[in-house]
């Protein structure tokens, strides 16, 4: 499918397409893993894989990836979540359109039973949906509703720092094509004040990516929000005005508002937490 040829490209499809079909569907999730590894090894992310690109060219691997990703093992979903995301990162835009849908809706669905499912899979259903807003964030919008509460839910996850800060970027990737930003800040404040510390955290953690994602949508009553749950989680922790006057100093240090509310955020985040890539 990786071969410049046209004949030959085209000749692996068409294998591909017979052996699927030949299959029985009571077979297809055993063959969800060495597919995955197949399409990781084929190329490489951001380079668009000929054979893929074809049209429908990635339609074969469709209903093995989709059987393994809603019926299959822990591991079978696992690997279908991050299959769906290599298929992403090698296929030209207009080849993967057609089966957005039917990628999204699935990893939606299993996002929200996710209470089932051990942080392994949460993680690779989230790598998934995130690389999607990175590659093709106008095909998912009409699923933009239905990302931020699966995103905003993941933050609270109690079982898994990992699938937090997933969750935290994620939100953030989907922030930066969402006009309205307010009311997700909002949410995420409520949740960084009525969550013990560790929680919290991620809370403040999604609450810097998404203001740093969001631009010029954040509005000045949300900068203000932010920039006072700062100031009272340092009142909380700390005592003394030597903490309070450091607030206001790292505020007046910073010249772009922007800049300064996600500095600020990241800073006071929970220490285990990594810091955000800028």
């Amino acid at each position: 499918m990786d071969d410049p040829q046209v004949e030959v490209h085209t000749a692996a499809f068409q294998t591909l397409d017979t052996f699927i079909k030949s299959v029985p569907k009571e077979e297809v999730e055993p063959l969800v893993v060495p597919l995955r590894r197949t399409i990781e090894s084929t190329g490489a992310p951001g380079v668009c894989v000929p054979g893929f690109s074809l049209p429908k060219g990635i339609s074969p691997m469709v209903p093995v990836i989709i059987s393994g990703l809603t019926s299959g093992s822990n591991d079978q979903r696992e690997q279908a979540a991050y299959a769906i995301g290599d298929l992403v990162e090698r296929t030209e835009e207009n080849s993967i359109k057609p089966f957005v849908v039917s990628f999204t809706g699935p990893l939606i669905r299993v996002a929200t039973q996710a209470t089932t499912h051990p942080p392994a899979v949460k993680i690779a259903i989230l790598t998934a949906l995130a690389t999607m807003l990175e590659r093709i964030p106008a095909f998912v919008k009409p699923f933009f509703p239905q990302l931020q509460r699966t995103f905003v839910k993941s933050v609270g996850d109690p079982a898994s720092l990992a699938v937090r800060t997933k969750a935290a970027q994620a939100l953030g990737a989907l922030m930066r094509n969402q006009p309205r930003v307010d009311p997700v800040i909002t949410e995420l404040i409520g949740g960084a004040r009525n969550n013990e510390d560790s929680i919290a955290g991620s809370f403040v953690l999604a609450l810097a990516n998404v203001v740093q994602n969001g631009g010029s949508n954040v509005g000045e009553k949300s900068k203000e929000l932010c920039v006072e749950l700062i100031s009272d989680a340092f009142k909380e922790r700390h005592e003394g005005e030597i903490v309070e006057y450091s607030v206001h100093l790292w505020i007046l240090s910073h010249s772009s508002a922007q800049n300064r509310i996600t500095s600020l955020l990241e800073c006071c985040s929970c220490p285990s937490l990594p810091h955000l890539n800028y």
